[in-house]
């Protein structure tokens, strides 16, 4: 986190300088007496702000391990690339000089690249029987992201696994949700 907070520090203080060039000198004077500084600032901004949306949004991700990184990256960039999240940005940058509300914006990319990634997730998504009493209702868990799926939500919960059995769907039905998942393992059960 700390790496995060060090690049918005320092993109808040370039923002706070464009901010500053901008209000106090005309902007046809920036971009002719001033225009080579004034465009080394908005490229180091561009640059800076690339970076720290990019930490945001992508750092320690989870992918599926059994999955080639290629494809997984290639999902990633696709969420990217359809999200209106980044032009948003642009939009903002130079509109409000808020680096949370750029950081607010990343963590919502984010939010769309994870759920780009989750069919990926949800292949290690599984209900977990207990073989000491195997007449209790399995739960369903999935072993990458250690979360049991209860009242309709994902809830952090990692499991003790030894002396459970663990129950994955077969590849057709890979693509239900975790409910229809129990539903469906409780009717073939």
């Amino acid at each position: 986190m700390t790496d995060i907070y060090e690049r918005g520090s320092s993109l808040q203080k370039l923002l706070s300088t464009l901010k500053l060039n901008r209000e106090r000198v005309p902007l046809e004077t920036l971009k002719s007496v001033y225009r080579v500084p004034y465009e080394e600032l908005k490229a180091q901004i561009r640059e800076s702000v690339q970076e720290f949306v990019l930490l945001v949004a992508c750092r320690h991700l989870l992918i599926n391990p059994d999955f080639s990184l290629d494809e997984q990256t290639a999902v990633v960039q696709d969420a990217i690339d359809h999200s209106r999240i980044p032009k948003e940005i642009g939009r903002s940058i130079t509109r409000d000089y808020d680096v949370p509300k750029i950081h607010r914006m990343a963590l919502k990319l984010r939010e769309e690249i994870e759920a780009a990634l989750w069919p990926y997730i949800d292949r290690e998504t599984c209900l977990v029987a207990d073989l000491a009493d195997i007449e209790k209702t399995p739960v369903i868990y999935n072993t990458l992201t250690r979360q049991v799926y209860q009242d309709g939500e994902w809830k952090d919960h990692p499991l003790d696994l030894r002396g459970t059995l663990l129950i994955y769907r077969k590849q057709e039905d890979a693509v239900l949700p975790g409910a229809a998942l129990l539903q469906k393992g409780e009717q073939t059960l």
